[in-house]
């Protein structure tokens, strides 16, 4: 459809950003602990390494190997991704930069949205900052919202929730507000966002936090 923006430009330049961080890490930041649980640095870049690559048989060799869990086949090819010296986990991401590879019900904006919040779980605890452009959180917040998979539905059912420093909002009751990167991580099942965020929603938030 003319001038439908072309999201895999954004997935790249993500990408690209993301890449000049890791060319410049220390061999001790490839240890770190991530902020997904259990998932060093290194682990982080080997999943989505291993993400431009998997394809549907492998992903039901690794179910029936990790008792049909699909959260335990992830965990452990991240590890074994991650496993590999630096040089070829930079490598391997370089080679994935340009890839719109995907698994079948994936979408420009599923990707979008791994590589937006895959960075975070890098830049957060390694103190590398960057500000996303606020169309791309914009995208990735609408779809993490609406998405099953992740933990926002659960958390901001019934609410409205409204970023203070992006034109997005969503939703209708109590207000749940706070920085969209907060919202982002929040939805995606990074808990530590709800730091970030402040309203009446939030006794109701927390309440369903603890619950999960």
């Amino acid at each position: 459809m003319p001038g439908t923006p072309d999201v895999w430009i954004d997935v790249r330049q993500e990408r690209e950003a993301l890449l000049a961080l890791l060319e410049s890490l220390a061999p001790a930041e490839w240890e770190e602990p991530s902020l997904c649980t259990e998932w060093r640095v290194r682990d982080v870049v080997g999943h989505m390494v291993s993400e431009t690559m998997m394809t549907i048989l492998k992903v039901m060799q690794g179910l029936v190997t990790s008792g049909l869990r699909i959260n335990r086949f992830i965990a452990i090819d991240a590890r074994r991704q991650g496993s590999v010296p630096i040089a070829e986990l930079v490598a391997g991401f370089r080679d994935a930069v340009p890839s719109r590879a995907h698994l079948p019900g994936l979408s420009s904006i599923s990707m979008l949205e791994d590589i937006v919040v895959h960075s975070l779980d890098i830049r957060r605890p390694l103190l590398h900052e960057r500000a996303v452009p606020e169309a791309r959180m914009i995208l990735v917040a609408a779809d993490l919202l609406a998405n099953r998979f992740f933990l926002g539905h659960k958390l901001f059912r019934g609410l409205q929730v409204r970023a203070i420093d992006a034109d997005w909002s969503a939703g209708e009751g109590p207000e749940v507000t706070g920085p969209i990167e907060g919202l982002v991580l929040a939805m995606s099942g990074r808990l530590v966002g709800l730091d970030e965020l402040h309203g009446e929603g939030m006794s109701a938030v927390y309440e369903r936090a603890s619950l999960r």
